[in-house]
Parts: C-alpha cells; structure tokens; sequence
C-alpha cells in the first residue's frame, strides 16, 4: 500500500489478468457465432460486446508506460497476455470477413459512414459541433460517453466505414453530400472518393468541399480549440451554424512508428475530446456529434504498429 512502484506493479498484473479474462470470453462467444455480418457487428458493439477487449488492452498498454512503473513487468507473463489478445482478434477478423465476404460487403442494419453528416449533423439543433477524428476506435467513444458529465444526453451507436478504410476515404464519407453521391476512385495516380464534381483525395479538398457545402462553417483543429482562451474561442465560432473540429492526433502517433507513446495519445485524444465539449458548451454550442474515419488494431508485429 506504501510502495508506489510496487503498486504500479501490481496494477500491471490486474490489467494482464483482466485482458486474458476477456479474451477468453471474447473467445468462446468468437468460436460460437455463425450468424450473418450483422450478427458480428451486433456482438462487438453491445453494451457488454466484443470491443470490451480492445478497450482491456489498451488499458494494459497505456499503463506498461505510467513513470510509476519503475521496474520491469514479467516478460512471460506479459508475452501470454498479449498473445491471447492477439489470437482472440484474429479469429475475431477471420470470422467477420468471412460473414462479410458472404453478405457482398454491405453490412444492411447498420448506419453507414456517408449518412452521418445528412442524416445525424443535419438533425442537430444549431449551431452544432462535428468532430472527425482521425483512427478513434468504438471502444474509445464507449470510454469518452463515461468521460463526460452525468448531467449530459449522450448516445454511443456504430457506424460501417466506407471501404478500403482509410483515411482519405473515411474522410471523405464524413462530408456533406456523401450519402447521395459518394464513389471511390482514381484520378492522377491519387486514391479518393468523389462526390458530385468534387474528388477528394485530401485534407484541402475536403475542407473546400465543406465550406462550399455548409453555411456558417468554422473548421478548426482539436489543439487549437484546446489552446484558445475562451474569450477568443468563443469569438471565433461565433454565429458558426457548423463547427468542424479535426483531430490526426492518434493517427499521426501510430503511423509515425512511436510504438510506446500510441496507447497514451489514445487515452489522452479522450481526455482532450471530453475537455473540448465542455468548451464549446461553455461558448454556447449545446450539440455535438463525434465520428472518425476508421479504427485501428494496436499491437507490434516486428517493429511495425498496426
């Protein structure tokens, strides 16, 4: 109880034990299930679904880095942890690939990602504020909901990507106009998607294409919002019917290869998210829809992060 280190220790072997726990629950359910692709979706995103193993892993990688941790955790015990995980996840993704290779790829019960923006933005009394965040897994919108105030309506539900699910078209399918024009293509040796005229195969065409598309936009990235005072923050999004806040902060973590530093990016984009709703709240925007271009496996094979 004294021992700061030794506590952190012992954390460490609660979260591996609760990871493996998980897992081979995840597991069992994994080997049982033979419905359609809407039955997979179903069982990862239930309250008490599949994405709880995501979520344990992450946790026990975030806090394999707390300073607190001064000595090392058994490397045996980590190794079965971790294996189990991984193991878990690909059945997990042979067995959904398989239901979705047999449903022609379309997963029918669910929102898909280009009707966000018509669909639930659109809906939203005004002004409302519309995060795209870059590589933000389901389980971590399941941990930021937890995050925000209890005296806050908030609702979790899952969105299907547009495929391949990469940025430049997970991006793409958040706009306005993607649910009645939306197509992935190649133009000038660049992979993209088009809506109506305008083909999108980065960052600047889409913010072109949202401020021809939305009245009042104020785009703004979640750092800069995070760092402005109140006053100019307030200034700034003021009369906005739309405000767009971007986060690459994650994405930008994983794809940069620092393997020891993703985990806690992760936990902290919750954190930053969380502490930015209160902002604008503060600055009269009552509404907020939260969504991300696609999600990602967190785990090294050899030195690459996935």
């Amino acid at each position: 109880d004294r021992d700061v280190g030794r506590k952190a220790q012992w954390e460490a072997c609660r979260r591996m034990a609760k990871l493996g726990s998980i897992a081979i629950s995840v597991r069992s359910a994994v080997n049982k299930t033979k419905g359609d692709a809407n039955a997979w979706v179903d069982a990862y995103t239930d309250q008490d679904g599949w994405h709880r193993i995501d979520q344990a892993q992450r946790h026990l990688e975030v806090w394999l880095n707390n300073p607190e941790l001064d000595a090392d955790v058994d490397e045996k015990a980590l190794g079965v942890a971790r294996r189990v995980y991984e193991d878990t996840i690909q059945l997990m993704a042979e067995g959904f690939s398989s239901a979705l290779g047999k449903a022609g790829w379309t997963i029918s019960k669910s929102l898909h990602q280009t009707r966000i923006f018509g669909e639930v933005v659109t809906e939203r009394p005004k002004p409302v504020a519309y995060f795209l965040v870059d590589a933000m897994r389901f389980e971590m919108g399941v941990e930021l909901a937890r995050r925000l105030p209890k005296t806050s309506e908030v609702s979790v539900k899952h969105a299907v990507c547009a495929l391949p699910s990469i940025t430049p078209i997970g991006m793409a399918a958040l706009q306005p106009g993607a649910s009645s024009s939306f197509n992935v293509i190649e133009q000038g040796g660049k992979l993209g998607a088009r809506i109506g005229d305008a083909f999108l195969p980065d960052l600047p065409a889409r913010k072109k294409l949202a401020a021809a598309r939305i009245p009042k936009l104020v785009d703004i990235t979640l750092d800069d919002l995070l760092n402005r005072q109140p006053s100019r923050l307030a200034k700034a999004i003021d009369g906005a019917q739309v405000v767009m806040v971007r986060s690459q902060e994650i994405d930008h973590a994983g794809e940069a290869g620092f393997t020891s530093l993703s985990p806690k990016v992760m936990d902290a984009v919750i954190d930053n998210i969380a502490g930015a709703i209160r902002r604008l709240a503060a600055a009269g925007i009552e509404h907020v829809v939260i969504s991300a271009d696609h999600g990602h496996l967190l785990f090294e094979i050899g030195r690459a992060h996935v």
